[in-house]
């Protein structure tokens, strides 16, 4: 069946806290000072936007082995800021070995949303069983609330039906995920620590980040045809700035290079 990627992504479409910027920010000041009030800083929507990250294009740098191995580079059309994945694809049996490498460029003054490849699947895939943090949902500073077993859900249960759509349904300590398509397993999808034993997370939708970020209610979302996959190396916090203080700079995804290796094997 057909399917699309992987393609680097650094947006995730805000959540209310991202858009929040009543309280002060951690990402500029000592959380430790001020009483821990932070300083005035315009919200991560305002700081994200305005470096174009809702809005990257991919450059392909070079292509060797018949397109197993692919140089790109991920930028906004108006800024000198990139970031640079390197794709390498290795057969082993009945299985695919896919190692991406993510390197930023120099010059990132700010944090990001996310650090991960996309997919688009089929729309039938239907169903996923996982090895990994669960069953809710589990960001860098709520991953106390979830614990690491195997879990199965419906894809249109590991998203949270907010007022306004946003980012929701990230799962972390990813081992394995099997996909299901019309309620069969399809693809089993097995995730390697990093040389830091730092493990990828994943999360499954039915639209893209763009499309929640444009839609105001969920009935706004558009009729799709597929299903999406993201397998994060690294996600921001969610912290609390709509009402509250902003992510604990322990929380706060700064730009770095990481790398995610994936094991992708057919199971009919």
């Amino acid at each position: 069946m057909p399917v699309s990627g992987p393609r680097a992504e650094l947006w995730r479409a805000p959540t209310d806290n991202d858009h929040g910027s009543g309280f002060g920010s951690y990402d500029l000041a000592d959380p430790w000072a001020d009483l821990g009030h932070g300083t005035a800083a315009p919200s991560s929507n305002d700081v994200w936007t305005d470096a174009g990250l809702h809005r990257l294009t991919a450059r392909t740098e070079a292509v060797d082995d018949g397109g197993r191995h692919r140089r790109l580079r991920y930028a906004a059309a108006d800024s000198s800021l990139a970031l640079l994945a390197e794709e390498r694809w290795t057969a082993t049996g009945d299985a695919e070995v896919l190692r991406v490498d993510l390197v930023p460029t120099e010059g990132w003054r700010i944090h990001w949303p996310r650090l991960g490849v996309r997919f688009a699947l089929p729309g039938s895939v239907d169903r996923a069983a996982w090895f990994g943090a669960g069953e809710r949902e589990s960001y860098p500073d709520s991953a106390r609330s979830a614990l690491v077993g195997r879990f199965e859900a419906d894809v249109d249960d590991l998203t949270v039906e907010y007022a306004r759509p946003q980012e929701s349904g990230h799962h972390s300590g990813l081992r394995e995920l099997v996909l299901f398509e019309g309620g069969s397993p399809w693809l089993r999808i097995e995730a390697a620590p990093d040389q830091q034993g730092r493990r990828p997370g994943f999360t499954l939708r039915r639209h893209t980040a763009e499309q929640v970020t444009a839609a105001g209610h969920p009935h706004e979302l558009p009729a799709s045809d597929h299903v999406y996959l993201w397998i994060d190396a690294a996600q921001n916090g969610l912290g609390s700035r709509a009402c509250g203080p902003d992510v604990w700079p322990d929380h706060i995804l700064r730009p770095e290079a990481r790398t995610i290796a994936l094991r992708f094997t057919p199971l009919r």
